[in-house]
């Protein structure tokens, strides 16, 4: 069994002002993540057998939502 049950992903890519396409951190995601993973925390959901909330670099999902 690997450490953790579940990992959460928030992309946190930020291509600049000026990019040709949008990015995640420009629309908030850093802070939605910091949200989440303190939530989780609080809740006592994190720690071995649980759940872990992940930054991750660009997930070429932008334009989906």
């Amino acid at each position: 069994m690997s450490y953790y049950q579940r990992h959460i992903f928030f992309c946190t890519n930020d291509r600049g002002t000026g990019a040709d396409r949008p990015s995640c951190n420009r629309c908030g995601s850093a802070a939605i993540r910091d949200y989440v993973k303190t939530r989780i925390k609080e809740l006592a959901l994190s720690g071995e057998g649980k759940i872990r909330v992940n930054k991750a670099g660009c997930l070429d999902r932008c334009e989906e939502g």
